[in-house]
């Protein structure tokens, strides 16, 4: 049930900002089939690359590739620390204390690429509209 909560939660997060971004880009203003798949390509698109990106963020965080950076920040902060309060670990306990708490990603690699697919969809059919309408406008431009 929690796995079940956190894709539908994500989902949630991902068509809430897809309709932001379809609305504020027009989309309800739009008459012809061409623009809207246009429009909702580009919005599902942005939120599934967007969605996908933290989700590979989280599983290089996750595998140790900021852990030195981290280290080396909370090092330098700790030098203005009281001696008394000083207690930050050697760099292989740190490590080993991350390793121990790796935050779940594969959830939100899936969500994000079901935005990806849909947006790939969406594609097609802007594709296929385009070239209807390309073939109208040819037809018209033949005959006049």
């Amino acid at each position: 049930m929690k796995t079940l909560t956190k894709y539908i939660i994500t989902m949630a997060v991902g068509l809430i900002l897809t309709g932001w971004i379809a609305f504020s880009r027009g989309l309800l203003e739009q008459t012809e089939m061409v623009r809207i798949y246009h429009i909702l390509c580009d919005s599902f698109f942005v939120v599934g690359i967007l969605t996908s990106s933290v989700g590979s963020l989280i599983f290089v965080s996750n595998e140790g590739a900021f852990d030195p950076l981290i280290y080396g920040v909370k090092s330098f902060f700790n030098i203005f620390k009281k001696k008394e309060k000083r207690d930050l670990p050697t760099y292989y306990d740190f490590r080993m204390a991350r390793s121990e708490h790796k935050f779940p990603f594969g959830f939100i690699l899936i969500c994000g690429m079901v935005f990806l697919v849909v947006s790939a969809i969406m594609y097609l059919q802007y594709i296929r509209y385009e070239e209807e309408s390309l073939q109208v406008i040819s037809w018209w431009l033949a005959t006049v």
